[in-house]
């Protein structure tokens, strides 16, 4: 059967994070629930972790992605892959694209709502990936009356929505009078302690539960430090990168330098970061790519020094030999 063409999906675009810039909505639609309609924007309440890198190869090069056949050993293009469903006995089901769009949720603009429970009935296991819902429109009133409502009520709801073809269980969570939208993960996903070995409980001494209700006491504080939510391992490698700048072990592949390919196809050039650093100081100073950045002598410098300086020398002469016996008189 000949291979269908499939549209190569696109890439996801990285966020602006800036504390400047507002965050874009990853969705649109509507609060749906009895004759209730409010139509809200989901923005996503979370950012990516700075310790993310990007593999390269030891030159600094990005990599990319290639698939190949495990049986047959050759490489496959994008439009040669279909998807397949593994069963529990190990087999591969294909599924094709129009078979999969037949069992794909139908497409919704609206988040329904099936019920309102208290926050304590949803276990925190469930809490998957948190979002904000801002209003949209003339919905402002509306949006603040059902968060003001949840919140006196100690009510969650929850609910489902459609978003980039995948249906998501999710609970709407008043907090301090803006609406917190949790996916939430299926029942089928949670794991018990039975299922993973956990031994089950028992009755511990009461003079251990004392001792440890000591230790626990000295280490109490009535409220939770900021500082301690702070991700330690970003700063350190947030260090290390600035340390390498300075100390210009590695060069960075600035941001656009993809779009710096020649007519030959050859991969953009890696600039320098020092010497990009220069250039935005000095109108006069040169920027050279890595590859040819060499290090020059005191005596080629002084020499570019001179040059550069020789033009303004010749304009006052005469000013220069006025002053001149003067000086040797001070001196003598």
């Amino acid at each position: 059967m000949p291979s269908r063409k499939r549209k190569r999906a696109p890439e996801p675009q990285p966020e602006d994070e800036s504390s400047s810039a507002r965050v874009r909505s990853l969705w649109s639609g509507t609060i749906t629930f009895g004759l209730v309609s409010i139509p809200v924007d989901l923005l996503t309440a979370v950012r990516p972790r700075q310790t993310a890198m990007k593999l390269v190869d030891t030159d600094g090069h990005a990599l990319g992605r290639q698939y190949h056949c495990s049986k047959e050993g050759k490489k496959l293009d994008y439009d040669d892959l279909v998807r397949g469903y593994e069963t529990d006995d190990g087999k591969m089901v294909v599924i094709t694209d129009k078979e999969f769009e037949s069992v794909a949720p139908e497409m919704s603009a609206d988040i329904e709502l099936r019920s309102f429970v208290p926050l304590e009935q949803v276990p925190a296991l469930y809490f998957q990936k948190p979002y904000f819902l801002a209003p949209a429109g003339k919905s402002a009133k509306a949006y603040v009356l059902l968060a003001e409502t949840m919140q006196r009520t100690g009510r969650v709801a929850i609910g489902s929505f459609v978003m980039r073809g995948h249906e998501y269980l999710v609970a709407i969570v008043p907090d301090n009078g803006v609406l917190r939208l949790d996916t939430l993960r299926y029942a089928d996903e949670i794991r018990t302690p039975e299922t993973i070995g956990l031994p089950k409980r028992s009755k511990a001494s009461a003079a251990k539960v004392t001792q440890f209700a000591k230790e626990i006491e000295a280490l109490t504080h009535q409220a939770l430090k900021i500082a301690e939510l702070e991700d330690q391992d970003a700063r350190k490698l947030q260090s290390l990168v600035e340390s390498k700048q300075k100390e210009r072990d590695d060069v960075i592949h600035p941001k656009g330098a993809e779009a710096a390919e020649d007519s030959e196809g050859e991969g953009a050039k890696v600039i320098d970061l020092m010497e990009v650093l220069r250039k935005s100081l000095s109108n006069s100073a040169v920027v050279r790519t890595a590859e040819a950045s060499e290090p020059i002598n005191l005596a080629e410098r002084r020499a570019q020094r001179e040059a550069r300086s020789a033009p303004a020398k010749k304009k006052a002469p005469a000013k220069a030999k006025r002053k001149a016996p003067r000086k040797r008189a001070r001196r003598s």
